[in-house]
């Protein structure tokens, strides 16, 4: 049962920010908006439908335009091309259409008839926006549905929501999901080089699976086969922070990372790049698309991307196929249908696979022989090797019934096949006394994940009085099927400063885990988002879930099932403010059922987990800035947590009592001047377990720090001789963290700052860049346990784009 907690000094702390930061603002009277300040923004539109057009400028600017979508239909567009504000974009974009358009706020606009002689006619509004219907302008996105599984602005979401934008992510170059998020509020990745997986946590949370989703519906994962994302398949990636089960059902209390995947438009996508970087590294990828038929009605997009790599660790690889196909089909102008596929291959290497664990002596402490170096392979090369294939099809379906109705559909279907083994590091042998020997055991894990995710959606737009509504009924389905044999057995030791491979190694015979994990949940939820005299937004939102665990162990004989029902819910309460200031105050609860297998008899209890969040964001007149401040007391119980006993269970888990994690949260994405952006974030985490039955109590977990703080400017010369030059830099810091949960064998991890730069060149058709990551070369790590791997050094990538 979630204890409600007292209201304590950092409770009274937090509501004395939210009183002055309204204190700070007063509401001012409603009134005609100027032209904002806008920054500039490449637009490349070709002649088309009006319409059309619109969809893509809103799209692109983050504007919300009102008009009669009827007036729209079957006028035509100039085509447009250049680097304009939002404001001359659309000026050029209506002149001669009859219409003008009128700014209502700093992102809403208005287009009526252009005045004649008798007067304007006044329209009724009608909301035309983006296909994406999120609004994008240079890195910042205003809008994303996340956080209410609707078109929202984040001024008006009453939870936390970094969004990272396609064009933010190009200009860092990232490579990982892991690279994509390191630069926002509340999240924290992994300081290792791991290809296998992306190790994320977030506000303090250990890391969870359950966390990850993809175009709404949730990852499969296990133990070891876990889905991973190509970054150049995607448009964007938005971080809900907090709990997110009233939307989606079983979710981390610490939050959820939403990706969406690039999706056909009927505006060309015309794209190839290839990539050099050290280590070998030979990457090419493309992305192509555009309309099909002449009226629109078909648009087909194909992303795709091949990469064969060394890395930084002996024998280790870094190889990549990935293809993404999709077609969205709009047989009338209220039908969207879109069927979409991908398939990814990840090779770490046939006589490498993964770098293994090293141990903590030599690289987090001192060792009497000096520091182990980056490139050396703790594994056993003609031994080892990852393979991982993975594939999905599905599609979103999306239909207006009328002007208030309208319904959606998303299903998909993905699985995950894993051949891996490995000579896996587990420590220096005690009874050495030159600390030079690393034990190594023999472990495999041969299996796969596969999952079925629908989820449908009804939506209403009305109102009463001066009351609008936004109104949500859902119910979605997921089946989970995990199927793995996982071994692990004696191996040999090898001298880790010099290491001398070829030693004989075998998998056991027998399997120590050998299961089929299956998991069936239905949810049905309901949420309203209801605007009060055009001020207050009040969202409040319930959900009921079933969830049924089944797991057969082939290996014991045994067999054990699990049904649990839970109610979960959010409140949340928005002020607005004309001069775009908005305090915001929520309360949610999570649920999530533990597919991870017991390895001591019955399935987990689920974890159920509770928050409370008050903060203020604040969008400045112009659009082209936000910022972001929130605090959040959260607690989870029933959380898994390593097996004290890494000797003898070292794939053990256990369900300790309770977890909390206090903090605060900042974060901005603005434009300084014309040309330049920034986006800073910092966070501070009191994060610890409040309840347990190890030796872990009132300790914070592995890996997570109390600071941490990141910075990335980047600015674009406007005009002259350096015109289409663009410089960024950006510093990642990182405070000192623990290397275990436990009190045993507990040491502080120290503090890095990692340096991060990039240059482009752009002619408009043509793109050149350089990124350079870890720019000073700096040696970090994690440690989990006595066992660590290191980060990634200095990593320098040069890229040529072409689009057309």
């Amino acid at each position: 049962m979630v204890t409600v907690p007292s209201f304590t000094r950092f409770h009274r702390a937090a509501l004395a920010a939210a009183l002055v930061a309204l204190s700070a603002v007063a509401p001012t009277p409603v009134a005609a908006q100027p032209v904002p300040v806008q920054a500039r923004i490449a637009f490349d539109l070709p002649a088309q439908s009006l319409d059309t057009a619109l969809t893509a400028l809103a799209d692109r600017a983050g504007l919300r335009l009102m008009m009669r979508s009827q007036d729209v239909a079957g006028r035509m567009a100039p085509a447009l091309s250049g680097t304009l504000t939002p404001d001359e974009a659309l000026s050029r974009l209506l002149a001669g259409s009859g219409f003008v358009h009128r700014y209502i706020n700093a992102t809403t606009v208005t287009l009526a008839p252009a005045p004649s002689s008798s007067g304007a006619v006044t329209l009724d509004p009608v909301t035309v926006e983006g296909a994406s219907g999120r609004g994008v302008q240079g890195p910042l996105a205003t809008r994303a549905t996340s956080g209410s599984k609707t078109d929202t602005p984040l001024l008006e979401t009453p939870q936390s929501v970094s969004v990272v934008t396609r064009e933010e992510m190009a200009a860092r170059g990232v490579a990982t999901i892991k690279d994509a998020v390191g630069y926002s509020a509340g999240v924290t990745p992994s300081a290792s080089t791991d290809f296998r997986e992306d190790l994320i946590t977030f506000r303090g949370y250990p890391f969870d699976w359950a966390s990850a989703f993809l175009d709404g519906l949730q990852m499969p994962s296990s133990t070891y086969a876990n889905s991973t994302v190509e970054p150049y398949g995607l448009e964007r990636l938005e971080v809900m922070k907090g709990p997110a089960s009233m939307l989606y059902g079983q979710t981390s209390t610490g939050g959820i990372i939403n990706m969406r995947s690039k999706r056909p438009t009927t505006t060309p996508v015309n794209e190839v790049e290839a990539k050099l970087g050290n280590h070998e590294r030979y990457q090419g990828a493309f992305d192509v698309g555009g309309a099909a038929a002449a009226d629109g009605a078909v648009a087909v997009r194909m992303v795709g991307l091949l990469r064969r790599s060394a890395s930084e660790v002996e024998f280790v690889r870094d190889d990549r196929v990935f293809l993404a196909p999709s077609l969205a089909w709009r047989p009338t102008d209220r039908t969207t249908l879109t069927l979409m596929a991908s398939y990814q291959r990840d090779d770490l290497g046939d006589s490498g696979g993964t770098q293994a664990f090293l141990p903590a002596s030599g690289i987090a402490l001192p060792n009497p022989n000096g520091r182990i170096g980056r490139s050396t392979n703790g594994g056993e090369p003609d031994f080892d090797y990852y393979r991982k294939t993975q594939a999905s099809i599905g599609y979103d379906l999306e239909h207006d019934i009328d002007d208030t109705w309208s319904v959606q559909q998303t299903l998909r279907f993905r699985r995950v096949d894993l051949d891996y083994q490995t000579a896996y590091g587990i420590g220096l042998d005690p009874a050495d006394s030159t600390q030079r020997t690393l034990r190594r055991s023999a472990f495999g894990s041969f299996g796969s994940a596969r999952a079925l995710g629908i989820d449908s959606r009804a939506q209403a737009r009305w109102g009463t009085g001066a009351t609008t509504h936004v109104t949500l009924f859902g119910v979605d389905y997921r089946r989970t099927v995990v199927e793995e044999r996982n071994y692990f057995g004696p191996g040999p030791s090898i001298d880790i400063f010099a290491p001398v491979y070829g030693a004989a190694i075998a998998l056991p015979a027998r399997p120590y885990a050998d299961q089929t994990v299956e998991s069936r949940q239905i949810g049905l939820y309901a949420q309203d988002q209801a605007t009060i005299a055009e001020r207050w937004v009040l969202t409040l939102g319930a959900r009921w879930d079933r969830a049924e665990t089944d797991v057969s162990e082939r290996t014991s004989g045994t067999a054990f099932s699990r049904t649990d029902h839970r109610l979960t819910g959010r409140a949340g309460l928005t002020y607005l403010f004309d001069n775009g200031v908005a305090p915001y105050a929520s309360a949610a609860t999570s649920f999530t059922p533990t597919i991870e297998p017991n390895l001591y008899g019955a399935p987990y209890e689920p974890r159920t987990g509770r928050q409370y969040e008050i903060g203020v964001k604040v969008q400045p007149p112009g659009g082209s800035s936000l910022f972001t401040a929130a605090v959040f007391d959260l607690v989870q119980q029933n959380v898994l947590t390593s097996d004290p006993d890494q000797v003898n269970h070292p794939f053990g888990q256990i369900q300790t009592g309770e977890f909390r994690s206090r903090g605060l949260e900042l974060e901005a994405k603005v434009t300084l001047v014309d040309g330049l952006t920034a986006t800073g974030a910092y966070t501070f985490l009191d994060a610890e377990y409040t309840k347990s039955n190890t030796d872990n109590l009132g300790n914070a977990p592995k890996g997570i720090p109390k600071h941490s703080a990141s910075l990335w400017l980047d600015y674009a010369f406007p005009e002259g001789v350096a015109e289409g030059v663009s410089l960024g830099g950006g510093a990642r810091y990182v405070g000192e963290r623990p290397n275990t949960d436990s009190s045993t064998g507990r040491f502080m991890m120290p503090a890095f700052t990692v340096l991060d730069a990039a240059l482009r060149y752009d002619t408009g058709g043509y793109q050149l860049a350089l990124n350079v990551t870890n720019l000073t070369d700096k040696t970090i790590y994690d440690c989990w346990g006595n066992r660590c791997w290191y980060g990634q050094g200095r990593t320098v990538v040069a890229t040529v784009k072409h689009r057309w």
